[in-house]
């Protein structure tokens, strides 16, 4: 290592390209010289270092022994080389001697700049962690340096970022230089090192383009509830306001489409279809079909379907080139979502109405009250006046009430709660034997 000056230079021009303050600087090259100093004079003595990057200065003081010797080492100095540093030196005086990195030979220089290396390493992990911490899920920008068979590599300004293949959009290619924006989408520790994660395929760099081209979703003033792509071919984009007075989808398609183009254009050309974000599921299901019509819904909430009914020459633009439009709906709303076209929705339900019918006829006959031999006709219309229209609910009344309701004693409410109850209970032992 050269001067102190030459030294302090290249630490500071090493600092400013990797973005290191001038405090973590100073602390790393003053470790490295302590390190190269102990190396030289042994792990027992203590020097003294000071770095001062403002003036260029970096001075080392080593303790030394006034010694008889005839000559000076690195422990010992001559009475006459003493009396440089102290008036009236006596023998055994520990006086602390000036040195620097050359005195301290070639040995100790590669010590220092292996420490220093090291430190700075360290604080450039440190200053790649904090910056771009803050960054994740944000879109950023940089220049292609190379490519290779399942990378790209980027230069993002202090460091540099890995676009997986998997990560980018089908069908595009770059050149060494050019210019392209990504979102960061992970960070992580490889061998030790941060490894920077893009992506331009994943949703959420769709979302931060809008943020980024359309003001008011900038502003906060629209929002972008969600997104679903098929990464190069077609996205859907849900977008929504508070304000009445303002149209999300047209404010995100602009004049001409000029701002929806303009979002394409980055991913390829994209056909990106812009609907509007409803906090009703079925209003927002139809909006995310489009551009088809829908003519009614049907929810079934256990599975979380949405039964979706459009005009018979209208569904293949509901489902879409190799169901297409109906996935991104779907990913989009997060509804399963079952397009029928309406001549056959409407053979479903003559079959569905059939089946419900069959199903009532079947609990009538089964739970009818007049199977039970121990009811009069006077006693059912009672009961059914009261609410209790089949075998089911009376073996779950109570007594008070069956006596209240038919009028009778104790003792002969608790016959017929029972015999409900048998009855069920034979029902069932017949239905596991049919099983």
């Amino acid at each position: 290592m050269s001067s102190s000056k030459e030294i302090i230079k290249t630490v500071e021009d090493l600092g400013r390209e990797k973005g290191i303050s001038r405090e973590i600087l100073a602390d790393a090259l003053h470790e490295a010289i302590v390190a190269a100093t102990v190396k030289r004079i042994g792990k027992y003595l203590e020097p003294e270092v000071t770095v001062d990057l403002d003036k260029g200065l970096i001075n080392i003081l080593i303790p030394k022994e006034v010694s008889e010797s005839e000559e000076s080492n690195w422990y010992e100095i001559t009475m006459e080389e003493a009396k440089e540093y102290k008036e009236n030196p006596q023998y055994g005086d520990i006086l602390m001697v000036p040195t620097t990195l050359d005195a301290l030979g070639r040995q100790a220089a590669l010590v220092a700049k292996q420490k220093l290396i090291e430190k700075l390493k360290e604080a450039e992990k440190q200053v790649i962690l904090d910056d771009f911490q803050n960054k994740l899920g944000e879109i950023v920008n940089g220049t292609i340096l190379k490519t290779d068979r399942d990378n790209i590599i980027i230069n993002i300004g202090k460091t540099e970022a890995i676009l997986p293949k998997k990560e980018m959009i089908p069908g595009e290619f770059f050149n060494r230089n050019d210019y392209v924006r990504a979102l960061l989408l992970d960070i992580k520790l490889v061998k030790s090192w941060p490894q920077l994660i893009l992506s331009r395929s994943h949703p959420n760099f769709l979302k931060k383009l809008f943020e980024a081209e359309i003001p008011e979703v900038f502003e906060g003033i629209i929002e972008v509830k969600g997104a679903a792509r098929e990464p190069g071919d077609r996205a859907k984009v849900a977008v929504y306001s508070k304000n009445s007075n303002i149209d999300p989808v047209g404010a995100c398609i602009g004049v001409k489409g000029a701002r929806i183009s303009t979002i394409s254009d980055e991913l390829k050309k994209e056909k990106i279809d812009v609907v509007e974000w409803s906090p009703d599921p079925v209003k927002y299901v139809c909006n995310a079909i489009s551009p088809a019509n829908v003519l009614l819904t049907n929810i079934i909430e256990d599975d979380k379907t949405i039964e979706i009914v459009v005009p018979d020459d209208q569904l293949s633009l509901a489902i879409g080139k190799k169901g297409q439009n109906v996935r991104l709906a779907a990913i989009l709303t997060e509804w399963r979502l079952d397009v029928l076209k309406e001549s056959e929705y409407a053979e479903i339900r003559t079959s569905r109405l059939e089946e419900q019918e069959q199903e009532l006829k079947a609990f009538y006959e089964l739970y009818n009250l007049e199977n039970l031999e121990i009811l009069n006709h006077a006693m059912i219309a009672k009961l059914i006046e009261h609410g209790v229209g089949d075998i089911e609910k009376l073996s779950s009344a109570s007594v008070d009430e069956i006596v209240s309701y038919l009028e009778i004693s104790e003792e002969a409410a608790v016959g017929i709660i029972n015999a409900a109850i048998d009855y069920l209970t034979a029902k069932l032992d017949e239905l596991d034997d049919e099983e």
